[in-house]
């Protein structure tokens, strides 16, 4: 069962993005504040400081700025990725403070790989890469048309890391999306068919080693499909059983996460399945939490700890999870 852990109140208006963790007593949690207000939106980072969860003092910006990713190589070595005035927003945390980042410009910074001190990878919402190699960054154009673009992104190793995203082809009635997978190898990134997938995009990479590779693809009509790559092949995954009306919003290493509601309700209740090498089983939640109606449901996992975030009228919501 989850269990919640204390949080700081945040105004109405916080949108969360992203889950990561370095440690068991090392995690952090990646929004927004200010979203659909008169005020400009600040970034928010909150960090567990193995008690609970308190907010980051960040760096002071001069325009309007969201956070869409956060990944972490170590505890003192923490990424975090958005857009402000137009260009790229990126965070670094080196254990004591942030600090404000200049890259290269590239279209809506929306996710990173923190790997080592020296090797970080971002993408966005274009055709466009960047690489950290600890002294500079380099921008590589990866993808082969400029109606490609990248969502997600996942690393087990400097050699092994993935990209996602869709492009879109035809024109008129005809056009359709089309699901993009490349693959770093420590030198270059190398498109990838993939398992089989129809019409859509990948909405959801993540992995926790090279053979433990989960993917989530958004189907244009049917919504989320999930795949596992074992290290040779690929292998879809029956998406968990509800009785309910139930969406998927991402995927996790053996975990799913999205909202379901009655069919004769419009409310939307957090669900977090967990797979247990046959099947997917409902991780229980409190019930106040269960009960609830929520929004900006995530998830992330190293395998034995599992930390979610959900928002619901109530305020922000953060539970632990620890492997049986």
């Amino acid at each position: 069962m989850f269990r919640p852990v204390p949080v700081p109140t945040l105004p109405p208006s916080t949108a969360l993005a992203d889950l990561a963790m370095a440690a068991p007593d090392h995690a952090w949690l990646a929004g927004t504040t200010g979203v659909f207000t008169s005020r400009p939106s600040t970034p928010l980072v909150l960090r567990w400081t193995g008690v609970d969860w308190v907010e980051e003092t960040l760096p002071a910006l001069t325009a309007a700025a969201s956070l869409a990713a956060i990944s972490a190589a170590a505890p003192d070595d923490v990424w975090a990725v958005g857009n402000s005035a137009g260009r790229p927003l990126v965070l670094h945390y080196d254990g004591a403070r942030w600090h404000s980042v200049t890259t290269p410009a590239i279209v809506w910074a929306k996710a990173v790989a923190a790997i080592a001190p020296d090797d970080v990878h971002i993408v966005g919402s274009g055709s466009d890469t960047l690489h950290w190699d600890g002294h500079d960054w380099t921008r590589a154009t990866i993808l082969t048309s400029p109606r490609e673009t990248l969502h997600t992104i996942t690393a087990t190793a400097p050699d092994d890391v993935w990209a996602g995203g869709g492009g879109v082809t035809g024109a008129g009635p005809a056009t359709y999306e089309y699901p993009v997978l490349i693959h770093w190898d420590g030198h270059t990134w190398t498109d990838l068919h993939g398992p089989r997938l129809d019409h859509g995009h990948i909405a959801r990479l993540a992995a926790t080693a090279p053979d433990n590779l989960w993917l989530a693809h958004t189907h244009d009509t049917e919504g989320l499909h999930i795949h596992h790559y074992d290290g040779r092949r690929w292998h879809p995954v029956p998406p968990p059983g509800d009785a309910d009306r139930l969406s998927l919003h991402g995927v996790a290493a053996g975990w799913t996460w999205g909202i379901h509601a009655t069919r004769r309700s419009f409310e939307t209740r957090p669900a977090y399945h967990r797979w247990t090498g046959d099947d997917w089983t409902r991780v229980p939640l409190p019930d106040n939490l269960a009960r609830a109606s929520a929004s900006h449901v995530g998830l992330t996992t190293d395998g034995e700890l599992t930390w979610a975030y959900l928002k619901t009228a109530a305020g922000v919501h953060i539970l632990r999870h620890t492997a049986p």
